[in-house]
């Protein structure tokens, strides 16, 4: 019986993996993090122009209209434009991790 231990450092693991440095193995994870966040908010997206039948430019028409309050419309525009602007955010930081 072989009672002998193999010994395992990170980057052993990372190259028994087949990332050639932990830096190329951090940027995969942080892409695949993102790119998990950049599906949740485009399906967000999706799901309140299916609710409101809109784009995001035409619920801000109506956000910003005078004389007009409607607290659902409201709240779903600025969680909209959030979502728009995370999109925007996910997408920058891809190209930045993406660069060689």
């Amino acid at each position: 019986m072989d009672t002998s231990v193999k010994s395992y450092t990170t980057e052993s693991i990372l190259i028994s993996l087949g990332y050639p440095d932990p830096l190329v193995a951090a940027r995969q994870h942080a892409r695949m993090i993102l790119l998990g966040r950049l599906a949740r908010y485009q399906a967000a997206i999706r799901w309140l122009e299916v609710k409101w039948d809109c784009t995001l430019e035409d619920l801000r028409a109506r956000y910003i209209a005078l004389g007009s309050e409607d607290f659902e419309a409201d709240d779903d525009y600025l969680q909209w434009q959030w979502y728009a602007d995370a999109v925007e955010t996910v997408n920058a930081q891809l190209a930045v991790i993406s660069e060689p």
